[in-house]
């Protein structure tokens, strides 16, 4: 009998962080190496918060409902919607996802010609619903970053 496989839970993952953190509070004491730990702390949530922590894809699809699909990290999404929502965060940095330039498109002779299935599925509403999300994450990123700087200069001593 094949065992199935378990999904990991944020308390997995939690406990997992909870036992490397207390290996490095005895390998970098605090008191000994303070920056790392104003720096480190911070930059370790942030990534598993980005990357690593199961969530849902939550991409906005056409039916305006978010997608459900198990995915590890807020900034990546399912095996349907990943390029779409990595294309939606980097246009609400202003930019162009770099990936894009390495796409390719099969059997498109005129871009007239292209299928429905490549292009991005929903209509107007849905893609700026999705840009919105990317916005907040990329606002949620910066306010993080800043935090963690007002925090070390506010522990600096004068």
């Amino acid at each position: 009998m094949v065992k199935k496989r378990q999904r990991s839970t944020k308390i997995g993952d939690v406990a997992v962080m909870a036992v490397v953190g207390v290996v490095a509070y005895y390998g970098y004491p605090p008191a000994q190496s303070l920056l790392v730990w104003i720096f480190g702390l911070p930059a370790v949530l942030l990534f598993w918060w980005l990357f690593l922590m199961p969530t849902q894809c939550d991409y906005m699809t056409q039916r305006m409902k978010p997608c459900d699909r198990g995915v590890r990290g807020k900034a990546r999404g399912c095996w349907t919607h990943g390029r779409w929502k990595r294309d939606a965060m980097f246009a609400a940095m202003g930019g162009r996802n770099p990936g894009q330039r390495f796409r390719m498109v099969w059997s498109a002779p005129a871009p007239s010609a292209r299928s429905s299935r490549s292009r991005p599925v929903g209509d107007a509403e849905s893609r700026e619903a999705n840009a919105s999300q990317g916005a907040y994450n990329l606002v949620m990123l910066i306010a993080t970053l800043v935090s963690a700087v007002a925090a070390v200069v506010a522990l600096v001593p004068r």
